[in-house]
């Protein structure tokens, strides 16, 4: 009888026995969560009436860009809300606008705003103003209000002055409503503004403002769009591979849309590195940028208008921005009362109530300027809701349907306590006069244009001007050449000597104006020698040549030329 000895495995067999083991494993995982992912990408796309926002856009050289009129807009975050709207023939996500006999007849309000009064997260029939139209027809039958909105997405009260000078005044409101929402201070703001878009503040495409050498501020006009004002071109600078890649993965799919919203949410993002790039390169263009920005430690371009909101101490930059408010506040303080309109404020939900220091900055600047705030935020608790909770969706920071409800409701409130605001009788207006920077339009177009080309072009006071009408943003996207000729080349700048004469090739912007009725006008200082000849024009590197004309130096003031 013999007895079998236990036997016993070698340790390379453990091993082996080991690792498939944990391959196995590795295995049954990688297949678990490529089947969630599988499952979670099907059920966002079959719940979901399509995927991708459809929208078109137009820039207007009076008021910058609208959505393009009598077109349909698509728009969804692939989670919350799907929506299928239209435009109307101005270009914003409203009915149309009634006729301006009966905006005369009614007592008339015009909401203007950004995202908020866009609202494209809910269908037209539940956005604010209509709920307002109907709610009054219930309980204010008697003043027979009418509305109507003007809004665009990441749009200022500076932004937004073209929207009435261009659109609302026509109607002739009674009230004129500004939705004021936390991002608001920053948009007002050309050097924040422009670092939020990557634009060069100078060069921004709406309706801007500017300081001068005396602190004074004054209107800018809209930039034409061009790569060339990319702040990313400018600073040479590009987001990471990685950065690149989880962007194109988040526009492909909605399951990735959402779990990079809960990151968001759940892990607050580093410092953009980008964002610092340009920050350095506005602080290296001039001392001003430089003295504004000192101090100023940006995380991300989405928390740029948080300080506003939670800082007590505001860096400088900051503090000029709460004097662009100011400014944007006073000249539709100014409109208002000149037109014979009440102006009025409503804030959102995430600018606060009183006590906090967003609604308290708020309100420094309007009361002092006789606006009244209403406190959209204090209603909603009236109601028993929680404003930042309630109000909007649940991935989305915009008011859901309910939000709007109470932002209207809001304005009802106001409107029972203020019934004079539409019986008491509106004075007759004028047509609103012509930005500051219009009024040399006609003065130089009453003379003689020294050459005919694609435009008229004036020589006056060591000044070329150039005049077109009428205009539009085609006969503007294209650089233009200015070409001058010294008496003598060593007048011209050591740099410039070899070539024989001054390059003063420039874009549409900067010093150019733009005049109601689609006029165009656009200035540039000639050097102060003697010229011998001055050729300009336009041209594109893949034409060449648009136009030429030739000046007669002859023509020039101020003793220059022959």
């Amino acid at each position: 009888m013999t007895t079998q000895g236990t036997r016993h495995e070698s340790p390379p067999g453990k091993t082996r026995r080991a690792l498939r083991l944990v391959g196995w494993n590795v295995l049954f995982l990688v297949a678990g969560l490529a089947l969630i992912g599988v499952v979670g990408e099907m059920y966002f796309r079959l719940r979901a009436p399509f995927l991708e926002n459809d929208a078109s856009y137009t820039w207007s050289p009076t008021v910058g860009g609208t959505f393009t009129p009598n077109a349909e807009v698509r728009w969804t975050n692939r989670l919350d809300f799907w929506t299928e709207s239209r435009t109307n023939s101005l270009g914003f996500v409203d009915r149309e606008p009634i006729s301006l006999e009966r905006a005369a007849a009614s007592c008339h309000i015009a909401m203007i705003g950004d995202s908020y009064v866009e609202a494209l997260q809910v269908p037209i029939a539940d956005k604010f103003h209509v709920r307002l139209e109907e709610l009054a027809a219930e309980e204010l039958r008697h003043l027979d209000i009418t509305t109507s909105a003007f809004g665009i997405m990441s749009r200022g009260q500076v932004n937004q002055l073209a929207y009435y000078d261009e659109f609302a005044w026509a109607l002739r409101p009674a009230l004129l409503v500004l939705v004021f929402v936390d991002n608001d201070f920053m948009n007002n703001a050309p050097i924040l503004d422009g670092l939020r878009e990557g634009v060069d503040p100078a060069r921004l495409t709406e309706v801007s403002a500017t300081r001068g050498a005396d602190g004074s501020i004054t209107l800018r006009p809209p930039h034409p769009p061009s790569a060339e004002s990319r702040l990313a071109t400018m600073a040479s600078t590009s987001p990471p591979w990685y950065s690149r890649v989880t962007d194109r993965l988040v526009d492909m799919s909605p399951l990735a849309r959402w779990l990079q919203l809960k990151k968001r949410a759940w892990f607050p993002a580093d410092t953009d590195p980008e964002l610092l790039a340009w920050v350095a390169l506005l602080s290296r263009r001039s001392p001003r940028y430089a003295a504004l920005l000192d101090g100023w430690h940006p995380t991300t371009r989405g928390d740029i208008q948080e300080p506003f909101l939670y800082a007590q101490d505001l860096p400088p930059v900051y503090e000029d921005g709460l004097d662009f408010t100011g400014f944007a506040l006073d000249q539709f303080k100014e409109r208002a009362d000149r037109d014979g309109a009440a102006l009025v404020i409503l804030s959102t939900h995430y600018i606060g109530t009183r006590g906090d220091l967003g609604f308290d900055r708020l309100t420094a600047l309007a009361e002092p300027r006789g606006i009244p705030v209403i406190d959209y935020n204090d209603y909603v608790l009236r109601q028993g809701a929680a404003p930042r909770r309630d109000t909007r969706w649940e991935h989305n920071r915009h008011w859901n349907i309910a939000g709007h409800r109470w932002a209207a409701e809001a304005l009802l409130e106001y409107l029972k306590a203020n019934q004079e605001i539409c019986t008491r009788r509106k004075s007759p207006t004028s047509p609103p006069p012509p930005p500051s920077w219009l009024t040399d339009y006609e003065s130089i177009a009453s003379g003689e244009p020294v050459a005919r080309s694609a435009f008229d072009i004036y020589l006056r006071e060591n000044t070329v001007a150039y005049l077109k009408s009428p205009c539009s943003v085609a006969n503007v996207q294209a650089p233009f050449f200015l070409h001058i000729v010294p008496e003598d080349v060593e007048d011209l700048p050591a740099h410039r000597q070899q070539y024989g004469f001054d390059n003063l090739d420039f874009h549409y912007g900067g010093n150019a104006a733009l005049a109601f009725g689609g006029k165009c006008i656009t200035k540039r200082p000639l050097p102060d020698y003697p010229i011998a000849s001055i050729r300009t024009g336009q041209f594109t590197p893949s034409e060449g040549q648009i136009w030429q004309a030739e000046l007669p130096v002859g023509a020039v003031e101020g003793g220059q030329g022959r």
